[in-house]
């Protein structure tokens, strides 16, 4: 059963898709009254929020000093992406065959994938990432792997922000779809072998993006 996010999870989330989209920078500290005002929320989840996102690495609390966001600099970057890789790749390994068995799970990345396409097609790069993710966690919840939902879920949000760091434009619009639609039918096929490899060249891909984008705005 897939609970309701709370409303400190709601305010975690909102804070993230923030960082993600360069409205809050890393390194900026936190005032909780202009971020309950930013974000249109009473402080009480907004408290609670910070606590969660505390206790993932995402914000930095400093006696005397308050709170501020992480920064994510290269290393950062770099170890999301392995640890993503590593996970990916066990709930790959499970979800494969689920989905060769049961056709009809598939209906929801399918759903999925429409839902980029849309947002790729109006160049809405936080919709995409979301649905991007939606669809990541689709396939980690299919696994029936619960340990690996869990720690899917505690990375995501680290995921979301390497991800709109991302440099992107129409040519990405254009391949979004064709991406996913390749590892959904690799999952049809329960063709681990081929998903592990394309999982990985996947996500390295995007932290060849991120990286070589940051390297220009610091040039």
């Amino acid at each position: 059963m897939i609970r309701s996010p709370s409303l400190a999870d709601q305010a975690a989330d909102a804070i993230v898709t923030g960082i993600a989209s360069g409205v809050l920078r890393p390194g900026q500290r936190l005032i909780e009254t202009e971020l309950a005002s930013l974000l249109h929320m009473s402080r009480v989840p907004l408290r609670e929020a910070l606590k969660i996102l505390e206790a993932q690495g995402i914000v930095e609390s400093i006696p005397h000093r308050g709170t501020s966001i992480a920064l994510f600099g290269d290393d950062r970057f770099n170890n999301i992406c392995e640890a993503r890789i590593a996970l990916e790749r066990l709930a790959l390994a499970s979800a494969a065959p689920r989905y060769k068995h049961d056709p009809t799970l598939l209906d929801s990345l399918d759903r999925l994938i429409g839902t980029m396409e849309k947002a790729a097609s109006r160049l809405e790069w936080i919709d995409v990432s979301k649905a991007d993710l939606s669809f990541h966690r689709e396939i980690c919840r299919v696994s029936g792997n619960q340990i690996v939902l869990t720690l899917w879920e505690t990375l995501a949000r680290h995921v979301f922000i390497v991800v709109g760091h991302e440099i992107r434009d129409e040519r990405d619009a254009a391949v979004i779809g064709p991406q996913h639609r390749k590892l959904r039918d690799l999952l049809a096929a329960g063709d681990v072998k081929a998903l592990q490899a394309d999982i990985e060249s996947h996500i390295l891909r995007i932290r060849s993006k991120v990286n070589t984008g940051r390297a220009g705005r610091a040039a």
